[in-house]
């Protein structure tokens, strides 16, 4: 996408408002902040990756937008509150925080429930549930005072279907869903919306794997019924920046599925 930030349909939507992504360094979480950059956000740009952060804040600012990258594992509750804090500092307050972190390539790898040991559970709830659980408490403080905050979950399709081969990665992002819709019941009367989107987008392994395996990648092209997995900015990043603005300050407590139709059975 060669377009400047300014010339964005989408570039005053978000004017002014600051924005922290959590595992922004790549993929989806990249094409989030990227999106909300584009919308005229502030973005700290995090994740547990400082030289993959750098990047992503690099792109930014190379379109005119205004990004800062932070290293953070949102595992760890004061690793969290610091960065938090430290944005506040710099651009004067918190108006959007977008929990996008997980584990990484252990959510994706097919593991039967015999075979679950206790670490691999809690190597992926460090990250997913004490993660949105962590973001939330450092953030609230913040996105009160807003008064037009929002806070934004990514979850997964798995976590409103199941997946057999991955119960881990489906639980957890099961326990997101009614995490997200206890804290919009909670938080309603502060002004703060509460959403979580299912994504499904081609990202750079993804992208690897169905050059490899062209017939898979067809396969699964099938499935879908607008004929394409979304694009991390241009399909997920722009649903994020309709849930953080102005445009969508009544919907709260839902799972959006952003997927190009795979999922219709809400």
């Amino acid at each position: 996408m060669s377009e400047t930030l300014s010339k964005l349909p989408e570039s005053r939507l978000l004017a002014g408002r600051v924005a922290f992504v959590t595992g922004a360094g790549a993929g989806i979480g990249r094409g989030i902040a990227q999106a909300l950059a584009g919308a005229g956000a502030h973005v700290a740009v995090t994740g547990r990756r400082r030289d993959t952060c750098d990047e992503t804040a690099r792109l930014i600012a190379g379109e005119g937008g205004s990004a800062w990258a932070l290293e953070v594992d949102v595992s760890d509750f004061a690793a969290v509150s610091r960065a938090v804090e430290a944005t506040v500092d710099r651009w004067g307050g918190l108006d959007i925080l977008v929990q996008n972190a997980n584990a990484g390539g252990d959510s994706a790898l097919p593991i039967a429930l015999e075979d679950v040991t206790e670490e691999d559970w809690m190597r992926q709830a460090r990250v997913a549930w004490d993660g949105s659980f962590h973001c939330a408490q450092a953030a609230f403080t913040h996105l009160k005072a807003s008064g037009r905050g929002r806070f934004i979950v990514l979850g997964s399709a798995f976590g409103l279907h199941g997946a057999a081969m991955n119960p881990v990665y489906s639980a957890l992002k099961g326990g997101d869903r009614g995490f997200v819709k206890s804290l919009a019941r909670e938080w309603g009367g502060h002004g703060i919306t509460v959403n979580a989107i299912q994504p499904s987008a081609a990202t750079e392994p993804t992208r690897v794997f169905f050059a490899q395996n062209p017939a898979v990648h067809q396969a699964y092209l099938s499935m879908f019924p607008l004929g394409r997995m979304g694009e991390p900015r241009e399909d997920i990043g722009r649903a994020v920046v309709a849930l953080a603005s102005d445009l969508m300050g009544y919907v709260s407590g839902q799972n959006l599925p952003v997927d190009g139709g795979l999922f219709t059975a809400l």
